[in-house]
């Protein structure tokens, strides 16, 4: 019997056709793709959130471990040493929070490792969190922490010959050998004024000179281990000079450059000059009693990491304004400088003026205070000149200077035929590990393999 179809509509039967198997088979797998990846999406985030809160608990154990050994002064010192810390001392002791170590309802207990691995290289511009994470190794074996539980989160223990990366934990394979070391020093530098030196303070405890190439040179042989600075104050004066009187009756002005009115003579004994104007490239006002001079001023500056440091954010100066802006920009321009003749003026007695003279000349018993000129400053020199006897006319200025020397060591060849174990080490020095690593110029090299396990 035949089967009833449906029919359209010019009364045509019509005949359903059956799916590819073949598209059948594509769309289903595709459908399991997405299925696939929708679970390893929801699998990798997971592990990632899990991941995430292990870390932070981890992470909040390492530092307050590393902040409580500073502080009592335990880290180790001697490459390869550990210490070990427990980590209920550090909530006991309010070091950590509780919260912190928390996962859902149970307290994360974990046993900390500081172990010291190398003296950083390159410390220039690192944080000391930086160099901390050279220098120590910190390992937390987190219990009772359900899947932050370190038995469990992490694999089994395999060796690599470079140190690993990521979430891991790692222990040292150490192996030793040594050199025998002669210290030497560098010759002294200059002494250099303040401004040569850096603003921050240096690994060794104080500021080393901005421009490296002024530093000492240690030979290509040669491992730094210190560097030492000397300061010695550097003197320089310069001298009060009053004109001094002998009469001191008579009608005086103040000192002016032009007659004031009310006096009829101009006592030009009394003559004095007016400090130089600061330079401009304003032309100032002509006069008789003016001196007017220019010069050519230009832009100064030094170079800090390559880039240049301007001497009063740009402006102009005929002179080199310090000693630090040692260069200046080609383009330049006209400036100017003014000084003015003052006279005292007067009716009556003269008062008889001597000349310039920081002790009154014998006879001459009345200083005029506004006639005061200051001298030049003297040079640099390691001895003070100013004295109880000068004190009231010589004012000095202290200027710190600070030269530099390096101590450096120059390492013999390795002393061992190879690299040996700790215990072999031990044997053949003849000494235990720590004392023979604190012998003076003894220098112990340490090579490693690494024993670690991945999250």
């Amino acid at each position: 019997m035949k089967q009833q179809g449906y029919v359209n509509e010019t009364g045509q039967p019509i005949v359903h056709k059956q799916m590819d198997p073949k598209k059948l088979g594509m769309y289903g797998g595709i459908a399991l793709l997405v299925i696939l990846m929708i679970v390893f999406i929801v699998m990798t985030v997971n592990k990632s959130r899990k991941n995430k809160k292990c870390n932070s608990i981890e992470d909040a154990y390492k530092t307050a471990a590393l902040s409580y050994a500073k502080e009592k002064n335990q880290l180790p010192t001697v490459e390869t040493e550990s210490i070990t810390i427990n980590g209920d001392d550090l909530i006991a002791t309010g070091r950590i929070s509780k919260s912190d170590v928390m996962l859902k309802e149970n307290q994360c207990h974990a046993t900390i490792t500081i172990t010291r691995y190398k003296e950083p290289e390159n410390k220039k511009g690192k944080s000391e969190q930086e160099l901390d994470e050279e220098r120590y190794i910190l390992n937390v074996e987190l219990t009772n922490c359900g899947y932050c539980t370190t038995s469990d989160r992490y694999g089994k223990w395999k060796t690599s010959s470079k140190m690993p990366k990521g979430n891991v934990i790692v222990e040292l394979v150490p192996t030793f050998n040594y050199y025998e070391t002669e210290d030497y020093y560098t010759k002294w530098t200059s002494y250099y004024a303040q401004e040569y030196l850096s603003e921050e303070k240096s690994e060794y405890g104080f500021p080393l000179l901005e421009n490296e190439k002024l530093m000492p040179k240690v030979p290509d042989v040669g491992h730094i281990i210190d560097i030492e600075k000397e300061d010695k104050n550097y003197y320089r004066y310069r001298d009060k000079r009053w004109k001094f009187y002998k009469n001191a009756n008579g009608d005086y002005s103040a000192y002016s450059s032009t007659q004031p009115s009310g006096y009829a003579n101009k006592d030009t004994a009394s003559m004095r000059k007016t400090d130089w104007s600061s330079w401009s490239m304003n032309y100032p006002d002509t006069a008789s009693y003016r001196t007017i001079k220019s010069s050519v001023g230009y832009r100064w500056y030094y170079k800090k990491d390559g880039k240049k440091v301007y001497w009063n954010s740009g402006e102009y100066s005929p002179e080199q304004p310090a000693e630090l802006y040692t260069e200046r920009d080609d383009k330049k321009v006209t400036m100017y400088s003014y000084q003015d003749t003052e006279w005292r003026w007067y009716n009556g007695e003269k008062r008889n003026y001597s000349g310039y003279t920081s002790v009154a000349p014998r006879g001459f018993n009345y200083r005029d205070d506004e006639n005061m000129m200051i001298g030049n400053w003297s040079s640099y020199s390691e001895q003070s000149k100013k004295t109880s006897e000068n004190s009231y006319y010589r004012e000095e200025m202290v200027e710190v200077r600070s030269r530099y020397r390096i101590k450096y060591q120059v390492y013999s060849l390795l002393k061992l035929p190879e690299f040996v174990d700790k215990e072999t080490f031990e044997k053949q020095v003849g000494k235990s590990y720590t004392q023979f690593y604190n012998t003076p110029n003894i220098k112990v090299e340490v090579k490693y393999q690494y024993r670690y396990r991945k999250a």
